[in-house]
């Protein structure tokens, strides 16, 4: 699951904020039980991962691949991985996903808000300057590095790439730092427009340019696919749109301009 969609279900969860935990069941090796009786401070989101803050200690799910959650409800034929009874009746269930449990000043300073492009105090500075560190490594894998831009899977990359007409096999410390930038709002901007859709409980795939495209929506050539980089993850782009930028000569990077 994308940042877009933690983000959309931390919305939903809302109505829990101030409700005290009752009942807490299930399957960790985190001791779980310290969070019943307490009140849910908060509920935020940051990239991928889910919070909710209690006074003494935080609950972080990560709802992987396949991840799922039930308010009040529950999946047929499943099993919960977490379920937590709060004292209005509420009942929250969560489904495949990795739970942990952390000190509040852990929570906070491991996983900096300002590293999320979906935050208004994101530092899209600093993700260029991390970025430009990665040298020849594959831009491809550099926007899903998940301590540089958490929340950034698969489809936002492959369309934050084509948006911004940058090849994934391009090196990243040798794309100028103004093409950085722009595929960097890129990201931010598709990561909103996911976020929309899913607040309103619509598909992404219409908003879809790239990602298991066969034709090119603005050349209209052949969308070339496959596994780029270290992350072995499939790519999609259009080799006439899409630059591949190159390091200059006996260089692993290109002065920021």
């Amino acid at each position: 699951m994308e940042g877009p969609g933690v983000r959309t279900i931390a919305d939903r969860l809302l109505p829990l904020a101030g409700k005290r935990v009752t009942a807490v069941e299930g399957r960790s090796r985190f001791p779980l039980a310290r969070i019943r009786g307490e009140p849910v401070e908060r509920i935020y989101p940051v990239g991928k991962l889910l919070f909710l803050r209690f006074p003494a200690c935080t609950l972080r799910v990560h709802f992987l691949m396949w991840g799922r959650y039930r308010l009040d409800g529950e999946i047929p034929g499943k099993v919960p991985k977490l379920t937590l009874s709060f004292d209005d009746g509420s009942v929250l269930r969560i489904y495949a996903s990795a739970i942990a449990l952390l000190g509040n000043d852990e929570a906070e300073q491991k996983y900096d808000p300002t590293l999320d492009p979906m935050e208004p105090a994101w530092d899209r500075e600093r993700a260029i300057r991390l970025l430009q560190a990665k040298g020849r490594e594959e831009i491809g894998d550099g926007v899903m590095d998940q301590e540089i831009l958490p929340g950034v899977g698969n489809i936002i990359r492959n369309e934050a790439l084509f948006a911004a007409r940058v090849h994934p096999a391009s090196p990243s410390g040798c794309i100028p730092a103004g093409v950085l930038s722009r595929l960097l709002e890129e990201v931010r901007d598709f990561s909103f427009t996911w976020y929309r859709y899913d607040s309103d409980g619509k598909r992404i795939q219409p908003a879809l340019q790239i990602y298991r495209k066969k034709t090119c929506p603005e050349c209209g050539g052949r969308v070339e696919s496959g596994r780029t980089a270290s992350l072995d993850r499939i790519s999609f782009w259009c080799p006439a749109c899409q630059e591949k930028h190159r390091c200059p000569a006996g260089t692993g990077r290109r002065p920021p301009r």
